[in-house]
């Protein structure tokens, strides 16, 4: 009989962790293959001048969505693609979180991210964004993703 109850209980905790984890992607990092498929290297995003100031904006490079915020001559550049659910971070919110944070809150869940580091400042994502260096190289703007070996 408690053979059967175990079998009963492990089979229902089985069928719900399978659930939540494919169906649901509940703790799924939706931006861990993003550096296994763009080139490594220093890439060109646009024109410096061409990317609005203060805003949020959408670019593509190599076919992989980015999420671009200039101020000025600073540029941050993250993945557009939020590490919880797939949301498009550039349809999102920015705000200021205190301790001198830009962030970004995305449109679908309001997982909250420090747009210069990609850190998960406000969940529900538990994984950080990942986080393009950039330079600015005769006006263009270059960016590249440690790591990256596609």
């Amino acid at each position: 009989m408690f053979g059967y109850a175990g079998l009963a209980v492990i089979s229902i905790g089985g069928y719900l962790g399978g659930h939540l984890a494919y169906r649901q992607a509940a703790g799924a990092n939706h931006t861990e293959d993003v550096p296994h498929l763009l080139p490594s290297g220093w890439l060109t995003l646009a024109p410096l001048e061409e990317l609005p100031d203060g805003e949020l904006s959408r670019m593509d490079v190599d076919g992989q969505p980015l999420l671009v915020h200039r101020r000025g001559e600073t540029v941050n550049v993250l993945s557009n693609t939020c590490s919880h659910l797939s949301g498009p971070l550039n349809e999102g919110d920015i705000s200021n979180e205190g301790f001198g944070l830009t962030c970004v809150t995305c449109p679908w869940h309001g997982s909250t991210f420090d747009l210069e580091t990609g850190e998960v400042v406000h969940g529900p994502a538990t994984a950080p964004q990942p986080k393009f260096e950039t330079r600015v190289h005769d006006g263009l703007v270059q960016v590249q993703l440690p790591g990256a070996d596609g």
